[in-house]
């Protein structure tokens, strides 16, 4: 008897087994409750958060490429999205300091990249003293450099090339451009000299005349494919020197550089014709599996280069706004330079992306637990204008108003023009960095914080 008593003492009852699942359940869910409401708390922390990320993104593509990036905020798509390039091939030619300068370089001989990409030598080819170091020079027909087909080469979103050259510009004279229809044009117009080439996907060269050339597309292809092919005016590369070119296409438009200098373009065959008329330009590039060329068999360079480069439009880094979760104003498009910095052409002032949360009062005290205690921005403001009209109305009643009379000149004819319309006051965002409270209606959102995201005139993103 003793021992059944004992083994009973032991055991645990089912009332007392469901009172502590009862309290266990109840802890947990107090837990989770008191989590999602920490979470929901730190939507527009984590917003601004992920913006500043994208900015960032978009300010290192352009500082490890030394290419331009930009950065669309879009308040009616909810979303802000980076745009860049990556290096995704380069040759420097460094390698070739060893060999023999000015002599035929043997059919085959590969030359490595920067990513050890092989190309291949087809025809002339010799090494020379280039823009620094060692350079390729390529000499007759089929000159060039074949690197086979790797997928790190398709740039279906863009692409970019940047390369040093010295051509060599044949000599003509004017009657061998002599027309039918009286006057003359220069046959080396109609000469390509191939910088970089992709057969059917994109090509980047300069014309025999002193113009640079950007091609997307087959030019030999079918009539529904897409072909474009951009050009700027002549002589705009200068023969016997080494000169600077880089040709971008990023999906949206064309630039075309000589020693960083932009210069204006326009499609084959339309130079007199306004740009309204131009044939639309693609917004992708073909994505062809063909080989990478260094100059080109059928369309060989005349001269030499070095610190060739091709660049790839990256994948846009892509920032959607969670629900409650608003930007604010007009949508803008951020231009970043090369080095890092708000490019001074398109901004002379910081850029401020405004992310708020939006809503009731009741939901930000609700999901926080907070209220919001300080005196608004608005009343600030009103607080501020009425101490300085208290202000000059004491100034004016001690010494008295000398444009009085003029000021109200100026509001009758004011009024007058207006016919009696009122002007409406123009209510501005904080641009500080960091959050902001009590903010109220805008843009049809009552907005309960703001967060700045402020990126100044050298690219530091602060907020």
């Amino acid at each position: 008897m003793v021992s059944n008593r004992s083994q009973s003492s032991i055991g645990v009852t089912l009332i007392e087994l469901l009172i502590v699942m009862s309290i266990l359940m109840a802890v947990l869910g107090m837990s989770v409750s008191v989590f999602r409401s920490f979470g929901e708390g730190q939507t527009l922390e984590v917003s601004a958060s992920r913006v500043s990320s994208a900015v960032r993104a978009a300010r290192n593509w352009s500082i490890s490429t030394g290419m331009p990036s930009r950065v669309l905020v879009d308040p009616d798509a909810r979303k802000v999205t980076a745009f860049g390039f990556d290096t995704v091939a380069a040759w420097d030619f460094e390698d070739l300091a060893s060999q023999p300068q000015t002599q035929e370089l043997a059919s085959g001989f590969e030359v490595e990249g920067a990513f050890r990409q092989k190309a291949r030598v087809t025809g002339h080819v010799e090494t020379d003293a280039g823009s620094v170091g060692s350079g390729i020079f390529f000499i007759n027909d089929g000159a060039a450099l074949q690197s086979d087909w790797l997928p790190r080469y398709r740039v279906d979103r863009g692409f970019s090339v940047e390369a040093w050259v010295q051509f060599w510009q044949p000599e003509w004279q004017p009657e061998d451009g002599i027309e039918p229809s009286g006057g003359f044009s220069d046959p080396r117009r109609e000469m390509r000299l191939a910088i970089m080439s992709s057969p059917g996907a994109f090509e980047v060269g300069l014309l025999a005349d002193g113009s640079v050339y950007l091609e997307i597309g087959d030019p030999k292809g079918a009539m529904d494919e897409e072909f474009f092919r951009a050009q700027t005016e002549s002589q705009k590369v200068i023969p016997d020197r080494w000169t600077h070119i880089r040709a971008t296409f990023d999906g949206v438009s064309i630039v075309i550089e000589v020693d960083g200098v932009e210069h204006e373009w326009y499609p084959e065959n339309f130079e007199w014709i306004v740009e309204e008329d131009w044939p639309p330009m693609p917004s992708a590039v073909p994505p062809v599996d063909s080989d990478l060329y260094i100059s080109h068999p059928a369309r060989f360079f005349l001269g030499g280069m070095d610190q060739i480069v091709l660049r790839s439009a990256t994948d846009p880094e892509i920032v959607e706004m969670p629900l409650d979760v608003e930007l604010l104003g007009s949508p803008q498009l951020i231009y970043i330079n090369g080095n890092g910095s708000l490019n001074p052409i398109e901004h002379d002032l910081p850029v401020v992306i405004h992310v708020a949360e939006v809503g009731d009062v009741a939901d930000l005290e609700l999901v926080d637990g907070t209220s919001v205690s300080k005196e608004s921005f608005r009343d600030q403001m009103s607080r501020k204008k009425k101490e300085r009209e208290d202000q000059q109305g004491k100034v004016e009643e001690a010494f008295g108003s000398p444009t009085g009379d003029l000021m109200g000149y100026l509001e009758d004819w004011q009024s007058t023009s207006e016919d009696g319309e009122e002007v409406e006051d123009v209510y501005l965002l904080p641009l500080s960095p960091g959050q902001h409270f009590g903010i109220g209606e805008v843009d049809e959102h009552t907005v309960l914080r703001l967060h700045n995201v402020v990126i100044d005139l050298t690219g530091a993103i602060r907020g």
